[in-house]
């Protein structure tokens, strides 16, 4: 006899119990990758945006915590998530959910993340808008990239003075995000220098005094 189907209510709690426990539990949710995985992804798809918002996360924490185990699942999860950070997507949350469970497939093994495709799409729903605990998972994945000369992300240095300008600018991050985000914006400026004098220039005096202030002098 086929089990009734939970009602959308009972199926937000369930994942969002998950996410809960894919953060708190850190490695040992390894063992159960292969049983909550195929849950979340089908989630992603969810007509709920809580459901969504909790999957995506969850996805993140998944991989982050998941070793090599998760690795498998990664080019489904990026065809999960990528619906996400479309126009069709209505929801800031949800698409700050998806950015950061990207940075953390990435910090985790970027060698299997496509970043020439990943990257321009990652960079372009930032700043985020809504869920600023994704920040730090979010730009220290940008600032890791930078720091290690990833060619992928040096390729997009007028968005990332752009991103760089509007973080640290916004009322709504922490001293701690905006500090992190200048350093990574200095340490551009010492590869660069001159070269970035046409993409500083178009900055509005409001992000170029920002970044002034929290751009560590050399």
């Amino acid at each position: 006899m086929q089990k009734a189907s939970r009602p959308p209510q009972d199926r937000t709690m369930v994942v969002a119990c998950l996410a809960e426990v894919a953060q708190n539990m850190g490695s040992p949710i390894a063992a159960y990758v292969d049983r909550v995985m195929p849950l979340v992804l089908k989630e992603l798809a969810s007509s709920d945006a809580t459901n969504r918002r909790n999957a995506a996360f969850c996805v993140g924490e998944l991989c982050k915590n998941g070793d090599d185990l998760a690795l498998r699942y990664y080019d489904n999860i990026l065809r999960g998530l990528h619906p996400l950070f479309g126009e069709s997507e209505p929801d800031d949350a949800v698409r700050d959910n998806a950015a950061g469970a990207v940075a953390r497939m990435i910090m985790v093994h970027p060698e299997s993340v496509p970043l020439n495709q990943v990257l321009p799409v990652f960079l372009r729903v930032l700043p985020l808008k809504e869920d600023r605990e994704e920040s730090m998972a979010v730009y220290s994945c940008v600032s890791t990239l930078v720091f290690s000369s990833n060619p992928q992300i040096l390729s997009l240095v007028p968005e990332l003075v752009n991103l760089s300008a509007q973080v640290v600018a916004s009322p709504d991050e922490t001293s701690e995000v905006k500090t992190l985000v200048g350093r990574t914006f200095s340490h551009l400026l010492s590869l660069y220098g001159q070269q970035m004098q046409p993409i500083l220039s178009n900055l509005s005096p409001a992000h170029a005094n920002a970044l002034s202030a929290f751009a560590p002098r050399s």
